[in-house]
């Protein structure tokens, strides 16, 4: 993020219209291409992209910097092509792009679809900042990059499974990583990355129904294992203990001891309660407890 603070443009009043061809008019073209670069997409609306966007930004002294319009800054266009793929999106597309969004998403996410802000998409087109309101004065854009600029290299391999194949294991397999990317996420953006996992949480509980594998209630438990473990990751151990509390009445399938063993050490760690954590430890794999020690680390 340091290019952010560097901008010597900020400093000088030469700013120039960036052209629309600056932008991919295909939000499919985007997606692939966010795919290839390991990066989100950022879209809008092209109406939007014709109204005046004022944002401020950081110079390299580390002052705020009026801007009245993003549009017009192609410096800051640039900055931004930079950690995000770059999509204006014509209103005539909004139908077909609606329709899977209309019955599967929250109203929170509607809003966001429907709205005039900027919108930061993954590589299958679900909007990461739906928590982000719609700015009424001006965007910070230093903070608006901080905070969404994620490269996505670490989800590379289940983006690709997901968008070749879509299934419960796919599905599944990327709610997971995206909760695993929470963990190493500013602390701001945590909570949208969570909402995101969430998304394909769902998916994967529709494709269960549908698939009805033999081990199904297996798969129902790891499903709502992994929603405690979203708890862990946005720092309520004291809420992933009642939970698990809850489980431990009820017979827990064999598959799910580990993930099990790793709740319970992290939620006593993170509560500072070395004795009711020591018998866990021995259980959970060394990968789980970097994982541990990570999310221990980031709430500190």
């Amino acid at each position: 993020m340091k290019k952010i603070l560097l901008i010597v443009l900020l400093i000088l009043p030469s700013f120039s219209f960036c052209q629309s061809e600056e932008w991919l008019t295909s939000l499919d073209a985007a997606k692939g291409l966010a795919l290839v670069q390991d990066k989100m997409v950022l879209m809008i609306w092209e109406d939007s992209f014709y109204e005046p966007l004022p944002v401020v930004v950081k110079d390299k002294n580390g002052k705020r910097v009026f801007v009245e319009n993003l549009f017009e800054s192609q410096i800051l266009i640039n900055l931004l092509k930079d950690y995000f793929i770059l999509v204006m999106v014509n209103e005539v597309e909004y139908e077909e792009l609606y329709k899977p969004v209309k019955n599967n998403q929250s109203t929170v996410y509607i809003n966001k679809f429907n709205d005039d802000s900027l919108k930061v998409m993954d590589a299958n087109g679900y909007i990461l900042n739906t928590n982000h309101t719609y700015y009424k004065e001006f965007l910070n854009l230093t903070e608006f990059i901080a905070k969404y600029a994620n490269s996505t290299a670490f989800l590379k391999n289940e983006l690709i499974n997901y968008k070749t194949q879509q299934n419960f294991v796919t599905s599944f397999r990327l709610a997971s990583q995206y909760i695993d990317l929470a963990i190493f996420t500013i602390k701001p953006a945590r909570e949208e990355v969570i909402s995101l996992s969430n998304i394909y949480l769902k998916n994967a509980e529709d494709f269960l129904l549908v698939e009805n594998p033999d081990n199904k209630m297996a798969m129902i438990e790891k499903i709502n294992l992994l929603k405690i473990k979203q708890e862990l990751v946005l720092d309520n151990p004291k809420k992933v203990l009642r939970q698990l509390k809850r489980m431990d009445s009820e017979s827990t399938d064999e598959i799910n001891e580990p993930l099990i063993a790793f709740l319970k050490l992290t939620a006593y760690l993170l509560l500072k309660d070395e004795i009711s954590a020591a018998p866990w430890r021995s259980k959970v794999s060394l990968l789980n407890l970097k994982k541990s020690n990570q999310i221990i680390s980031n709430t500190n």
